[in-house]
């Protein structure tokens, strides 16, 4: 090849161009462009060649050998930035500030960067909501690393996010570039392509780091990620930038929010250690409202340190009251006003998951696909690609159990956009979801528990009941905290029927898992929300939750209290099913005041209203307490006759639970009457059935039971193991009855096993005493159950 004309045809075909194009491209006429092709024209004006190579975007290489091929040598034409002999070294990091609290993404980057390829560039993008530091992390990480990049440091901020201009375009950008490599301004290619081809051209053979922050999406990135194998492009965005990492083989370094240690860190290396210790819990009270939002805790350190007269627990208290919340994050500079921020990422999104994006501000927790669709009023197939939206633009994480999450403060920044009846409305269909699918739980849980009528939901309201009752269980735990707060959210709006039926349906989950102290709760907002709106229905079905919290957290005087409101609000309301509970209650809450008589004769009424109304099921739970009552009375023979017929009863309605309450009863009678083997089968049977059904304080009992059973038989190691295990379920439910296991365990190797005298020496009234006496290691209490399972 001698000519020049055959250069420019191979690099014009090997680019796929047209001589139109290349025209085009290169402000030529085709004319002109075509007489040099064919060798019209052999040695063509040097500012022509320029142009040609700039378009064509030759490598320096390629550039000097055209330049010689037009006739004269490289150095003869200005502005060719090949031929100077010193190249500029750009080195463009803005400051570098001190970083806490990174050490995962910083190694993270790290190690990307000692793993790349030797034949390819290496695109990194680093990605978060607004606020969340990544131009902080990706400048400090850059200072730490460019001494790996000796021909410099490139750093552009593609405004990506700004609310007050437009995202910068792609070919500012190159021009930027190009002016920081020294390319003369007459020199630069007129159009974007030719910009970019010699910005490709300049940087083959460098090694450079390329920092383009807070980009808008891969769009805008994609034309700048140049460079051969030396080169290294750092991106921050908002945006999850999934077209680069599909696309582009780009690699992703997500960021959260800092740890609570770290954001006090951060605070304190911002405001100077506490002084006092109050002032440590100020320090603490601010960096919660924070929320490890990076931008957020220094805009608190800077009313911090422009206040220092100001107590801190006066600041924090600001930070924390119940105004909104962002009002204290606000800033005259929009690059730290937290709201400016935020718009800067609302503002894209489309109107639905705009209003999506809103309305989940409302939603107390991680929201399924089918909450949110029932926030919008929109069905669940349509809710997912908004989800996607959001979570693409970093304004929802998404939980490994297929819930989506939003930051307190852009939850606090989301529920400020909601209009007053989209607010309302969204957060009737939110609380009825949430009310259908736990009663459809419940049912499972307990299919044969009376629970309130309740009126069909929203129209919009998504509802996706749970298939089994091991799916309804898996439910529950993982909305647990969410339920809770609906509990509350529905008070804190109005609707107070939803917040004592909601309460109401959760109990036997709260219950079994021993959540006691949370039941209490949810029912005290129950009864608040019942007698504010003057539910007489409400408040007694809440004064019966109140009360079988009562019960379990060892609070009989209390429980009695509740249940005599909710018996007599019962009679008031013609409710025999109510009043038959009520009586029921407080037969429990008699036996815990030793009071047997008392509480056989609450049984007995109870068991004579279930039998009126024809509840059999429930008279026969009813039953099995009263055998309780009756082994307690020391009445075996009776105790044994009721609690078989109960067990007989509910095996045939299917009442899981009062069954293994019953073989728990069976178990207990069989152990007082010396029959040691049919007691333990009893228990095993119990134990299998309480640990299915998912209720933990059960579980522990049997397990006492079981227990002592076993150190009666003279097996001295399996009744340790399994008031070990009793003792460990106890202790996780912070339950006070841990202290009586631990104390049969401790004397257990101090006192020998006894042994029990045969069924047949003397009357039953003493051979119980004897049995309870070598029932478990001197002076150890005798377990007393909360037992019966049919609850107030």
């Amino acid at each position: 090849m001698h000519m020049i004309g055959d250069a420019l045809r191979a690099h014009r075909r090997a680019l796929n161009l047209s001589q139109e194009e290349l025209a085009e491209r290169a402000g030529l006429s085709v004319r002109n462009l075509r007489a040099i092709e064919i060798g019209q024209v052999r040695t063509p004006r040097q500012q022509t060649v320029r142009m040609l190579a700039d378009a064509l975007g030759l490598t320096p290489t390629q550039r000097q050998r055209f330049y010689a091929l037009g006739g004269e040598p490289a150095a003869a034409f200005p502005g060719n930035p090949v031929a100077s002999p010193l190249r500029p070294v750009p080195a463009q990091l803005p400051a570098d500030i001190d970083l806490v609290g990174r050490g995962d993404p910083l190694g993270r980057l790290d190690h990307l960067v000692a793993g790349r390829r030797a034949r390819a560039a290496t695109t990194i993008v680093v990605v978060g909501p607004a606020g969340i530091g990544k131009t902080s992390l990706a400048v400090h990480w850059a200072h730490r690393v460019r001494d790996r990049f000796p021909d410099g440091q490139l750093f552009v901020d593609l405004r990506g996010f700004d609310p007050r201009q437009p995202p910068l375009a792609t070919g500012l950008a190159s021009a930027a570039f190009l002016d920081a490599l020294g390319v003369p301004a007459p020199s630069m290619p007129a159009d974007d392509i030719g910009r970019t081809g010699l910005l490709r051209s300049l940087l083959i053979d460098r090694r450079m780091l390329l920092v383009l922050d807070n980009a808008h999406d891969s769009e805008q990135v994609r034309p700048l990620l140049l460079g051969g194998p030396g080169c290294l492009v750092l991106v921050t965005s908002r945006d999850r930038m999934l077209g680069l990492v599909a696309g582009n083989a780009a690699h992703s370094v997500e960021l959260g929010p800092l740890t609570p240690e770290a954001s006090r860190q951060l605070l304190a290396g911002r405001t100077g250690p506490p002084a006092r210790a109050a002032d440590s819990v100020a320090l603490d009270m601010i960096t919660g409202a924070c929320g490890g939002l990076p931008l957020a805790l220094t805009v608190a350190a800077a009313r911090i340190t422009s206040r220092v007269s100001m107590p801190l627990r006066e600041i924090a208290r600001e930070l924390t009251g119940t105004g909104n919340r962002l009002d204290g994050f606000a800033s005259r500079d929009s690059a730290t006003d937290l709201r400016s921020c935020l718009d800067g990422s609302y503002q894209l999104l489309s109107e639905p998951a705009a209003r999506l994006f809103r309305l989940l501000g409302l939603h107390p927790g991680p929201a399924t696909a089918v909450a949110a669709a029932s926030l919008a009023g929109v069905p669940v197939d349509r809710a997912h690609p908004l989800l996607t939206e959001l979570h693409q633009a970093n304004l929802l994480t998404e939980q490994a159990d297929a819930r989506y999450h939003q930051h307190d403060l852009i939850a606090a920044y989301a529920a400020e956009l909601v209009r007053a009846d989209d607010r309302h409305a969204g957060l009737r269909r939110l609380c009825d979801h949430y009310l259908h699918t736990a009663i459809a739980g419940a049912r499972l849980l307990e299919p044969r528990r009376e629970l309130p009528a309740v009126r069909a939901p929203a129209a919009g309201t998504a509802v996706l009941p749970p298939a089994t009752a091991e799916d309804a269980r898996h439910w529950f735990v993982a909305h647990h905290p969410t339920l809770l707060a609906t509990v509350r959210l529905a008070e804190a709006h109005g609707l107070a029927t939803v917040a004592w039926q909601l309460a109401w349906v959760l109990t036997a989950f709260l219950s079994r898992g021993g959540h006691w102290a949370d039941q209490l709760t949810a029912h005290r907002i129950a009864l608040r929300a019942a007698t504010a709106d003057g539910d007489r229905l409400g408040m007694s079905y809440a004064y019966r939750g109140l009360s079988r919290a009562y019960l379990r957290l060892g609070r009989p005087d209390a429980a009695e209290a509740a249940l005599r409101r909710a018996l007599r609000l019962a009679a008031e309301l013609g409710d025999q099913s109510g009043r038959a509970r009520a009586h029921h209650g407080l037969s429990v809450a008699a036996e815990k005041r030793n009071d047997l008589r008392a509480a056989l004769d609450r049984s007995r009424r109870s068991a004579a209203i279930f039998g009126a109304v024809g509840n059999t099921s429930a008279r026969a739970e009813v039953l099995n307490g009263a055998g309780w009552l009756n082994l307690l009375a020391g009445h075996v023979p009776r105790a044994m006759r009721q609690i078989r017929t109960a067990l007989v009863l509910l095996r045939r309605f299917g009442e899981r639970h009062g069954e293994a309450s019953a073989w728990d009863s069976l178990g207990c009678a069989y152990a007082e009457l010396g029959h040691r083997e049919a007691a333990d089968h009893c228990f095993r049977h119990a134990l299998t059935l309480f640990v299915d059904l998912g209720d933990r304080y059960f579980q522990a009992e049997a397990l006492v039971h079981r227990g002592d059973n076993r150190w009666d038989s003279g097996d001295r190691a399996a009744a340790r193991r399994h008031w070990q295990r009793a003792a460990w379920i106890l202790a996780e439910l912070h339950h006070p009855e841990t202290a009586r296991v631990r104390h049969r365990l401790a004397r257990a190797d101090s006192d020998p096993p006894c042994e029990v005298p045969g069924a047949a020496a003397g009357r039953p009234a003493d051979r119980r005493r004897r049995a309870v006496a070598s029932r478990r290691p001197r002076g150890a209490v005798r377990t007393r159950r909360f037992s019966p399972v049919v609850w107030p």
